[in-house]
């Protein structure tokens, strides 16, 4: 009898090594998932009802699992309710178990061979979060063996594996308390820096870029005229939140910066006074109203009506505000305000309520002219980009520009050596073909703007569309995509496609062959292109496709 004991521990702590890579696995993914909805159950919310998020949480071995759950559950409860123990049945249940992870753990060695995992970036809340993680794992073993409950390990580890997101989410909870804590301290600092350092009043001229879209362009492209002659700081990337705003303000900030551009993201209506509180603008840009994100608002009034928050502090300290005045959401909340003092209104079509405005008066050769006019001051600009929006964009600019005391010799010399942002949109010549990244930013207005730029190039170019799907557009979702495909048969736009993502594929498909499509134009990779061709990368998941297309044909 003691000999099985024995023989019985030994199995089971070979049930635990074998759920230990599966286990990291998982931990690894959801790690990862959850960390890139910066950790809010709001933005999680959102991606588990997309088919994506479906898949990674009820996919066959969820179902496995909680089918396992279930019966090993209905097993103890005969086993201790009747106190029977059969030798055969103990080994039964035991195989089936380890058969499974055996399976399991094949699997990820598999995902492991093709470089399929997906890991979170190594930060101070990740490690608070693995520590939790270890810490209380390690108590729960050691109780585990203490209280003798090897009988529960199968329980245990499925319980762990089908509860993961719902453990991590646990674990975040838990670590809020000291997370809120260095938040606030690390916030409340770059607050007291921004608006009184040590060193004296820091005299930078402070502009901040919002909203829905373009963002990160328009930083770009302010930040790239205002360093040809002044010392200039900018918010990295896309990094846009309170947290790595206050650590650039902290870290960077000084007196040698003439400006500071800032590009910032809110999804609470509260956040968005946090955010000009921890750099103090002066200038503030609300660049493009859509759909993305309406998950978190509801509806793009609500958008517009929660980005006004910053109306009162704009009046109240003689700042300015920039506004784009295409969105008809803007209208009302705008035609509320009894006083729009200190409000710019821009677009491109010659309206009276407009303050600066533009109109394109040709685009060729890579470079579009356009006119415009802003406190009685009309003159001609000439840039070296194309499309609509980004002369949208340029009319802020110069507004701004000329709000900043420059010169208009200053401001057209400057636009003339304006170049498309590296981490923005780019065009890349490889051997006959062109490539277009476009994998920073994914917007319907975007997109729309590049199948059009297709039609620009002669026939002896094929034009092919690698595309990712756009996310957190809640019930709009599906509306949107499928005009974007109805654009794309219609006009025949595009000659080949490939979907690198799944979320809609299977209605893409449908829908573009509902439009007479030819499936055979529906592609799975690269590799077979011989034809020139333009070919159009959209949204992050392309990047992996655009890297290895460019590792191929150096």
């Amino acid at each position: 009898m003691q000999n099985l004991i024995i023989w019985e521990a030994f199995d089971y702590i070979l049930l635990f090594i074998l759920a230990l890579l599966p286990l990291f696995y998982k931990l690894s993914f959801w790690l990862y998932t959850i960390q890139l909805k910066e950790y809010r159950f709001d933005r999680f919310k959102e991606y588990i009802f997309t088919k994506q998020g479906k898949s990674a949480l009820f996919n066959i071995f969820f179902i496995l699992e909680l089918f396992l759950l279930v019966y090993y559950l209905m097993i103890w409860w005969i086993y201790f309710s009747e106190n029977v123990y059969n030798i055969a049945f103990w080994w039964i249940w035991y195989n089936i178990m380890f058969y499974y992870l055996v399976i399991l753990n094949i699997f990820v060695i598999w995902k492991i061979f093709r470089k399929r995992i997906l890991k979170p970036k190594f930060t101070g809340r990740l490690i608070l979060l693995l520590s939790l993680f270890i810490i209380l794992g390690g108590f729960e073993l050691y109780y585990f063996i203490k209280l003798n409950l090897f009988n529960y390990v199968y329980i245990y580890i499925l319980s762990v594996f089908l509860l993961m997101p719902v453990i991590i989410f646990f674990y975040n909870f838990i670590s809020l308390p000291l997370v809120n804590y260095k938040k606030n301290k690390q916030i409340n600092s770059a607050i007291k820096k921004s608006k009184n350092p040590l060193s004296g009043e820091i005299k930078q001229i402070k502009i901040w870029i919002t909203w829905s879209y373009w963002k990160s362009s328009v930083k770009e492209f302010l930040s790239s005229i205002l360093e040809q002659n002044w010392e200039t700081l900018k918010t990295p990337e896309n990094k846009n939140t309170e947290m790595s705003v206050s650590a650039l303000v902290l870290n960077k900030l000084n007196n040698k910066f003439k400006y500071f551009v800032a590009e910032m993201w809110a999804y609470k209506i509260w956040e968005i006074s946090l955010l000009w509180k921890i750099v103090n603008h002066k200038y503030w840009f609300l660049t493009a109203i859509w759909n993305q994100h309406i998950w978190l608002f509801w509806s793009q009034e609500n958008i517009a009506k929660w980005k006004f928050e910053i109306y009162e502090s704009v009046v109240k300290n003689n700042w300015i505000l920039y506004v784009n005045w295409e969105s008809p959401h803007l209208a009302s909340p705008l035609r509320e305000r009894d006083n729009m003092k200190n409000i710019i209104l821009y677009w491109i079509k010659s309206e009276n309520i407009l303050d600066a405005q533009s109109e394109i008066i040709n685009t060729e050769n890579w470079k579009t002219k356009f006119s415009f006019s802003y406190k009685n001051i009309k003159s001609e600009f000439e840039i070296n980009l194309i499309w609509e929006h980004n002369v949208v964009n340029i009319t802020w600019i110069i507004a701004c520009c000329i709000d900043l005391w420059l010169k208009i010799e200053d401001i057209k010399r400057y636009l003339k050596n304006l170049k498309t942002p590296d981490s923005s949109k780019t065009i890349i010549e490889s051997w006959n073909n062109i490539l277009i990244d476009d994998t920073y930013n994914l917007s319907e207005a975007g997109l729309k703007s590049w199948l059009d730029l297709f039609k620009n190039y002669s026939s002896e170019y094929k034009k092919r569309l690698v595309l990712d799907d756009i996310l957190e557009l809640w019930k709009q979702s599906e509306n949107i995509h499928k005009n974007i495909w109805k654009k794309i048969a219609e006009e025949k736009i595009v000659d080949q496609i490939l979907f690198c993502w799944f979320n809609y594929k299977k209605n893409f498909i449908e829908w573009l062959l509902e439009w007479w499509f030819n499936k055979k134009n529906i592609i799975l990779n690269l590799n077979e292109i011989s034809e020139k061709s333009v070919i159009l990368f959209e949204w992050r998941n392309a990047k992996k496709y655009l890297n290895k297309y460019l590792k191929e044909n150096k």
